[in-house]
Parts: structure tokens; sequence; C-alpha cells
């Protein structure tokens, strides 16, 4: 049987079929690593899993101490990738914006928590896998433990004027089938979460979703098994890390016809 498609390889098809094609022949094209602000946020927003309102514990003093944890274990996480002084420079910096990103975030809170991170998630039936970053269990606080489940998504990046980006409504509709496929329940919602911009957005999983979710993983099955797709003409070339290659595909294939 062949292997799921990842969540992530659905991702790559909707920026260009063709870096799909070039990661199935082992190249690398994929971005450099985040920035060392942008893992340290990553760190700080996962960690709001561990809060517990309950307790009278204030959310910023909560972050902070996530910040320094994070700061001391990113080193042992990503080993030689991380220059320590620039991921001091970084902490810094996150540091100047943890006072505001409480106090966006605080009416918010509830859309988070209770849940679980970095939720593995397969289905050999429906031929896809991928892993979430965070599972919301809403109805938890109420003795209804797992009556809703909301798959969301940590973006570093700053979030569109209204809603959320197409790709990432994709993705979200990718986790929230195999949401569905594990638990028999039905997920129709999802979130983005930008912690840079202390914003939380809910974004309603529609049928056409699912449906185009499908079938790109179709369409992934066959790149993967060797089928060059086409170049798209608006594909993001500029910086491209494989765009050396994809030109010499274009070219020779342009010899045959």
């Amino acid at each position: 049987m062949a292997e799921p498609v990842r969540i992530s390889e659905i991702s790559l098809y909707l920026r260009c079929p063709r870096l799909v094609y070039f990661q199935a022949m082992g190249r690398k094209v994929w971005p450099e690593a985040a920035s060392p602000s942008n893992l340290l946020m990553r760190e700080v927003t996962l960690s709001l899993s561990e809060f517990e309102p309950e307790w009278g514990l204030d959310l910023e003093a909560f972050l902070r101490e996530s910040l320094d944890r994070a700061r001391l274990e990113l080193p042992t996480i990503f080993r030689d990738e991380i220059n320590p002084a620039d991921l001091l420079a970084a902490a810094e910096a996150v540091g100047e914006v943890l006072g505001d990103f409480a106090s966006r975030l605080s009416p918010n809170l509830d859309h988070l928590i209770p849940s679980e991170v970095e939720v593995d998630l397969r289905s050999d039936r429906l031929g896809l896998s991928g892993r979430v970053d965070r599972v919301v269990s809403r109805g938890e606080r109420d003795g209804r433990r797992g009556e809703d489940l909301i798959p969301s998504m940590i973006k570093t990046d700053r979030p569109p004027e209204t809603g959320v980006w197409r790709s990432d409504r994709l993705r979200l509709t990718g986790y929230a089938i195999l949401l569905e496929d594990r638990m028999s329940t039905r997920v129709d919602r999802g979130l983005v979460e930008y912690p840079w911009a202390g914003e939380v957005r809910e974004v309603e999983l529609r049928s056409s979703d699912r449906r185009r979710v499908l079938r790109i993983r179709d369409r992934v099955r066959a790149i993967n098994g060797g089928k060059l797709p086409d170049r798209p003409r608006d594909g993001p070339c500029t910086g491209c890390p494989v765009l050396d290659s994809c030109e010499t595909r274009a070219t020779l294939a342009s010899k045959f016809f």
C-alpha cells in the first residue's frame, strides 16, 4: 500500500505542483528554517495548552515562563541550526511584545483550551496523514468531552485583512477529514492562530473544500508516482530552490513538441 499523502504536500501543491515532483525526487524544496523569533513565538503559543485559568495564574507571566523555557530548549531541539546570539536577541524581541500578545489573546483564550498539541493523524482508508498544531476540545469544561473537536494551525506570518488564506483553509480541511475519520465525529470548523497579531480566526470548512482536498490528494499521488505536472504560468518562481531544474525540464519537454 502506498504511503498516505501528507497534508503538507497538499500545501506544497497549492504553492506549485512541480515542488511536489522535485521533493519526490529527493530535492530540498522548502525554504530555510524559520527565524529564531518565529520558532520562539510558536513554542510560546503551543504552551497555551498547559495554561489553567482556574488556577488564577497571570497569562502574561505564564507566557514569559514559556518563553524562558523555549529559549533554553530550542538549541537542543534544533542543535546547530540556531545561533545562540541570534536566539538571545530573538527572545528579547518576543519578550517585548508578550504583554500586548497576552492582552489581545485573553478574550480568545476559550477558543484554544483545553487542547492537545502536535497531534499526529493518519488514515490509510483516506490515504492522508499529517500533524496538526492543536486540536481544541470545546465542551470539555461542561463535562461533554470531545463533543466539538476543532483543528488549529499556528501561523507566524501576518494574517490577511479578513478571513484566512485559501491554502490554510484547505490544510485545515485536510486535518478535519482526518479527525473525523479517527473520532467518528463531524468537524466543520477550524482555527488559524496569528500570535504576532494576537488573533485567532475561525473558519467554516465547506463541502467544496473537502472535494478540493481529495482531488489534490489524487494529483499528489500521481506526481509522487513519477508524473511531471505542468509548470504553472503564475508559479512563485522568484527565489525557488529548484528553478534551474524546473527550467531544464521545460526546455527538454519543448524539444519533443
